[in-house]
């Protein structure tokens, strides 16, 4: 389920507290020598210049190609360079204005941002080794923008009914009864579908039905499954 657009814009305001205090005794050199295997052409400081354009770009109205990679690319072209902690400070200054304007967000929209920033988080994470935040709201926030892309998919795509399920979260995508389940901790399916685990993985959680139809969701999309696995 979509959460109201100002409930979004805290998680993310909590996303960029946390990782601001994170890298704040990381350097730029090591920022940028620090490779971040969930976007592995990327490092610490280019992920950190996606997230801090992407609040500079909403400001100033360059939406053209919002959400996709395209997009993201060019900020990190453009920001990269200036380093991790200029980086941060201009993140610090430039995200409480992008937090303020939260009413002015689709829902989809405000949910969808918090998605991408939870799971950049959680990529610097990885590739500092400092693992954390797994149960944060960004997390549940970003769980039910996948939650409305799952089930457009599913409809359009006239496929069985799909359900998933954690201990502390489901849903189901589809009318009706479930003709497949996924089982998997609530991080675990935010991470799959969030396209941070490979086809082997994606096929190696328990569940029941016919799965591989729905490995569609990701074709055409920003979000592509690995060819390697990520262990977390």
């Amino acid at each position: 389920m979509l959460v109201d657009q100002e409930v979004a814009l805290s998680a993310y305001g909590d996303v960029r507290g946390r990782l601001t205090e994170l890298l704040s005794d990381v350097d730029d050199e090591v920022g940028a020598a620090t490779t971040v295997p969930g976007c592995p052409l990327w490092s610490v400081t280019d992920t950190v210049a996606h997230l801090t354009g992407a609040c500079i770009d909403i400001v100033d109205g360059n939406l053209d190609g919002v959400g996709t990679t395209p997009w993201a690319d060019h900020q990190v072209e453009r920001f990269s360079s200036l380093g991790l902690a200029a980086l941060l400070e201009r993140w610090a200054a430039i995200g409480p204005v992008v937090e303020s304007l939260a009413a002015g967000f689709p829902r989809a929209a405000a949910s969808q941002f918090v998605f991408d920033a939870t799971l950049h988080e959680q990529d610097i994470r990885g590739a500092l080794d400092r693992p954390g935040a797994r149960d944060a709201q960004g997390v549940v926030v970003g769980l039910g923008f996948v939650e409305g892309a799952l089930d457009s998919f599913v409809r359009s795509n006239a496929l069985p009914t799909l359900e998933l399920v954690s201990p502390e979260w489901s849903t189901v995508a589809g009318d009706g009864e479930a003709a497949v389940t996924v089982e998997a901790s609530r991080f675990e399916l935010f991470r799959t579908f969030g396209g941070r685990r490979s086809t082997d993985q994606f096929l190696a959680l328990s569940w029941s039905g016919e799965l591989v139809p729905y490995l569609r969701i990701f074709d055409d999309s920003p979000l592509q499954l690995r060819d390697v696995p990520l262990v977390e």
